[in-house]
């Protein structure tokens, strides 16, 4: 099933949602099976566990981000200083929802973008 930017921002959003709330990593969500029929490989397995990842894949982006929406509007997020590197450094929950805040914050103004 074809991914598009608008369902790669909706599912990221739903993910990171989760994430705000529980403070978990992105392999704790139990929703990762109901996505699989939007993975670009064959295992079912949603590129890095991110649906704007996948979606670069889609677009023919390979592993340089270049059709990543998040990566147009506030650079390669796992760059230092980013909200999500950040996230994905820190090993506790309460620091772990801080930042997922954060990320979600900017995937709203991704989803609201003209």
């Amino acid at each position: 099933m074809i991914l598009t930017k608008k369902k790669a921002i909706d599912l990221s959003i739903e993910l990171w949602e989760f994430l705000t709330k529980t403070g978990k990593e992105k392999g704790d969500w139990s929703e990762w099976g109901k996505y699989q029929k939007y993975a670009s490989n064959k295992q079912g397995v949603i590129d890095r566990r991110c649906f704007l990842c996948e979606y670069n894949e889609h677009k023919g982006g390979g592993s340089h981000c270049s059709a990543c929406s998040y990566m147009e509007r506030f650079g390669h997020c796992n760059h230092e200083g980013h909200y999500y590197n950040s996230w994905d450094k820190t090993r506790t929950p309460r620091t772990r929802k801080k930042y997922a805040k954060l990320f979600l914050e900017q995937l709203y103004q991704l989803r609201s973008k003209k």
